[in-house]
C-alpha cells in the first residue's frame, strides 16, 4: 500500500491524542477564533408577507454587523395570534451558495428553480420541512448566513486564480467556482483575520438567536434543526448557546479520527476550526451543554463512516450517564432527511417546546 504522507504526519503530530482535561466552551470559543462583536442594533425590517399552504410566510432582515443584510423568512401558522415556541431551522450546505433559507423554506407554489430544486428532492423528502414545522405550531425563523443567499459573494468577487484554475468565469460555473473558493481562498482570508469558517457561522446563527428573542411571535422556547451542514451549526450553536431549549442535528455526526482519509474531502472548513481537535473530539463539542440533544444518524451516510458514526455515539450515550438528555437514532438511508426523520424530529421538538 502506497504511504499515506498526511496520516503518518497525524501520527508524528499525536493526532488524535486525548487532552487530560474534557473540552469546555471557553476551549470552544477559542478554537472558532475572533468573530465580529454582536451589533448594537439589529436594525430589524419587515417586509412583505405571504400565506402558502396553511403557512403565513414573512420576510424578515437584519444587520449582521457587517457585509450584505441577512435576509430571513418567520414562517408561522395561519390564524394564530399568539406566541409560538420558535425553533431556528439551520439551512444545509450542498455545494450549493446562491440559495439559503430558500432550500427549506417555501413562500408559494413556484418554489426553488430546477437548477436547485434536487436539494429538496434528495435532502429533504421533496417538500420544504420549515414550513412543515410551522404547520405543527411553531414560530420558525429561517435565516441566510455567509456565504449563502443573500449573505453570499459575487462572481466579481472571486479571486482571479480560482476562475484561471477552474477554466470559466460564466454565471453558469459560479457555484463550482464558489466551492473552489471556500476551499482554496476564503479560509486563507480568515487565518490571516484570526477567524474561522465555524466561528463566523456560528457568529451569525447567535445574531439570528438574538433576533428571535425579540420577535413577538416567538416565546422563550427557542431550538434549532438541521440537516449536514445547518447539523453542524446546530451542534456549535448547542455548545455555545446554552440557552436553548433542544437541538435537532441530522447527518453530521461522527468522529474526527474517522474523516481520515476519503471523508476530509466532502466536508467544508466548518467543521475543522483550527485546532479543535487538540482539545476534542467532534462528539465532544455536543457534550458541552446539558441542552436536550437529538442526533439522527443517516446508517448510509456517504460522508460518514459507520464507525465512525457508531463510535461518535456511544461516547455521547456515556456522556449522557441515562440523564435523557440525549437521543441518537440510526436511519437506514443515505445522507439525507426523509419524511419519517422529519416526523420524529418535529415530535421531538414538540415534546421538548
Amino acid at each position: 500500500m502506497a504511504t499515506n504522507h498526511l496520516e503518518e504526519l497525524g501520527r508524528a503530530l499525536a493526532f488524535g491524542a486525548r487532552p487530560n482535561q474534557p473540552l469546555s466552551r471557553e476551549k470552544l470559543i477559542a478554537a472558532l477564533g475572533t468573530v465580529p462583536s454582536l451589533p448594537e442594533d439589529f436594525n430589524l425590517v419587515r417586509g412583505e408577507i405571504a400565506e402558502f399552504d396553511g403557512v403565513q410566510i414573512t420576510e424578515l432582515s437584519w444587520n449582521v454587523g457587517w457585509g450584505e443584510r441577512s435576509e430571513a423568512f418567520l414562517l408561522t401558522p395561519i390564524g394564530v395570534d399568539h406566541p409560538l415556541p420558535g425553533a431556528l431551522y439551520l439551512h444545509s450546505h450542498d455545494d450549493l451558495k446562491e440559495f439559503g433559507k430558500e432550500k427549506v423554506a417555501q413562500r408559494d407554489q413556484a418554489g426553488l428553480p430546477e437548477r436547485a430544486a434536487w436539494v429538496r428532492r434528495h435532502h429533504y423528502g421533496d417538500r420544504a420541512p420549515a414550513n412543515e414545522l410551522a404547520k405543527r405550531g411553531f414560530a420558525v425563523l429561517v435565516h441566510d448566513c455567509f456565504p449563502w443567499g443573500s449573505r453570499g459573494f459575487s462572481l466579481d468577487e472571486l479571486p482571479p486564480r480560482i476562475k484561471e484554475i477552474h477554466g470559466q468565469a460564466t454565471a453558469a460555473e459560479f457555484e463550482n467556482l464558489s466551492v473552489m473558493f471556500e476551499s482554496l481562498s476564503l479560509n486563507k482570508y480568515l487565518s490571516l483575520y484570526g477567524a474561522t469558517m465555524a466561528g463566523i457561522l456560528n457568529h451569525e446563527d447567535r445574531v439570528a438567536l438574538e433576533v428571535a428573542k425579540q420577535l413577538p411571535e416567538i416565546t422563550d422556547s427557542i431550538s434549532a434543526i438541521g440537516l449536514s451542514g445547518g447539523g453542524c451549526r446546530a451542534i456549535f450553536l448547542h455548545a455555545t448557546n446554552p440557552e436553548l431549549t433542544a437541538v435537532v442535528s441530522t447527518g453530521a455526526m461522527a468522529t474526527y479520527a474517522s474523516m481520515l482519509h476519503e471523508h476530509i474531502a466532502p466536508h467544508s472548513w466548518m467543521f475543522f476550526p483550527f485546532n479543535l481537535a487538540a482539545s476534542g473530539e467532534w462528539p465532544e463539542v455536543a457534550m458541552i451543554s446539558d441542552t436536550p440533544l437529538f442526533v439522527q444518524y443517516c446508517g448510509e451516510d456517504q460522508l460518514f463512516t459507520k464507525e465512525g458514526m457508531a463510535t461518535a455515539h456511544s461516547a455521547l450515550e456515556r456522556n449522557d450517564q441515562g440523564r435523557g438528555n440525549y437521543r441518537g437514532d440510526f436511519y437506514p438511508v443515505q445522507h439525507s432527511f426523509t419524511v419519517p426523520m422529519q416526523e420524529a424530529a418535529f415530535d421531538w421538538l414538540a415534546k421538548h417546546a
